[in-house]
């Protein structure tokens, strides 16, 4: 009888996505590797921001995005590890986005534009100095880097990585020495942006880049500035970001497995695990036809009013069923049974594709995305991955001697004050 008993508790505690398997994973993996295969420019290898998700005629958008270009890095070098693509196909797609990206995009100071022309590598839509989008792109190419060691592939990245000047924005170019966070953006025209990057956002990816920079290293002081708990809903549901949108809890954690790292504050997973099921819960007593039909996903993404960031304490209803997607990672049962609800549902020929789910629906308005946007293709596909230990980015991004140099000085040895 205890046998028994202990044999049902097992089979209760594991994962979902233990228990089953999923079509709907490989065909979203599949669907996702389609995206970056497409629309990455010939030449250039930078891959466009968005692209539709249903007509055969060829897209018309010059508008590269340097996060999804980093996001396409990860994505093509996991899917020639896994067998999802021939490795010298991915090689050489890798290498000339890099080649392009170290050669024509603008840096400043080591820091991409985040939006650039995919043909010329020129400025697009005005846009500024970005060091998430940078950090994203870096992020990518290191992993590339830890597939394809030894080659041009390890060599441009360290160097554009060696080139990140992580000071220029601590203390805006020198201006604010004592400055513990990092600005925002810098563009010619408006300077350094004032807004900082001090609270719980997606910046624990840029941070840590910055930790455990090869040369110039930021102190352990910056990764304790910000804020993990700024709004009183955080503060009584004990979830860090809980009114932000749901990417934020996903891009750093597509490359950074945070399940054992105790640096003094609370788990990163387990806040967004948390975070996650709060996103997913919102449907049972949302008043909003779409989350009624079993939608959610508030986040960045299509809005029929443009593209809009949504939160759970700020929302219409509109949600990103691509960006649910990629929290797989954290709930990965539930996701999956979603998403395979999605796919087989009612609204199934309005939201499935060329490159797997649209962005965004909102069921209210009877409205529905036509495109997919590539920091959300990305990052779902890398969540899938993350589900299974022989197929993750993680065991691989985690063996980047910067990024084991950066958790061991913010973690905290067993026993010690935080």
């Amino acid at each position: 009888m205890l046998v028994a008993m202990k044999c049902l508790m097992l089979i209760f505690f594991l994962p979902i996505s233990a228990l089953a398997n999923w079509p709907i994973q490989s065909e979203i993996e599949r669907t996702s590797l389609q995206f970056f295969l497409d629309h990455a420019h010939p030449r250039t290898g930078l891959i466009r921001d968005k692209a539709s998700n249903f007509k055969d005629t060829p897209a018309t958008n010059r508008v590269a995005s340097i996060a999804s270009t980093g996001f396409g890095l990860a994505v093509l070098a996991n899917a020639a590890k896994r067998g999802l693509l021939d490795r010298r196909e991915a090689e050489e797609r890798i290498l000339k986005a890099l080649l392009f990206a170290r050669d024509h995009v603008p840096r400043r100071n080591g820091w991409f534009l985040h939006w650039v022309d995919w043909e010329t590598g020129q400025r697009a839509w005005k846009s500024e100095y970005s060091p998430i989008d940078t950090a994203l792109f870096m992020a990518g190419a290191l992993y590339a880097a830890q597939v394809f060691p030894g080659g041009q592939i390890q060599a441009i990245s360290s160097e554009l990585y060696q080139d990140m000047d992580f000071a220029d924005y601590l203390t805006d170019g020198g201006a604010k020495p004592f400055k513990k966070t990092m600005s925002l953006s810098y563009s010619d025209e408006k300077g350094f942006e004032p807004y900082q990057w001090n609270i719980y956002a997606e910046q624990k990816i840029l941070l840590l880049l910055g930790l455990g920079h090869p040369t110039r290293p930021i102190s352990n002081d910056v990764w304790h500035a910000w804020l993990r708990f700024h709004s009183p809903r955080a503060i009584l549901s004990g979830i860090m970001g809980h009114e932000m949108p749901i990417f934020i809890h996903q891009y750093s954690s597509a490359f950074i497995d945070f399940r054992e790292l105790d640096d003094g504050h609370r788990n990163y997973h387990h806040n967004s695990y948390r975070a996650s099921l709060l996103h997913r819960d919102l449907r049972a007593k949302a008043k909003t036809l779409t989350m009624k039909k079993g939608f959610w996903g508030l986040s960045a993404g299509e809005d029929p009013e443009g593209y809009k960031v949504y939160g759970p304490g700020d929302f219409k209803g509109t949600v990103c069923i691509g960006c649910a997607i990629a929290s797989a990672m954290f709930l990965p049962g539930e996701v999956m049974w979603d998403a395979t609800q999605w796919k087989q549902g009612e609204y199934k020929d309005k939201i499935w594709g060329r490159y797997g789910f649209i962005d965004s629906l909102d069921l209210d308005r009877s409205w529905f995305s036509q495109t997919v946007i590539g920091i959300t293709v990305g990052p779902a596909y890398m969540s899938l991955a993350n589900m299974k230990s022989q197929t993750s980015i993680w065991s691989d991004f985690m063996q980047i001697p910067a990024i084991k140099r950066a958790l061991r000085k913010i973690h905290r040895p067993s026993g010690a004050a935080p």
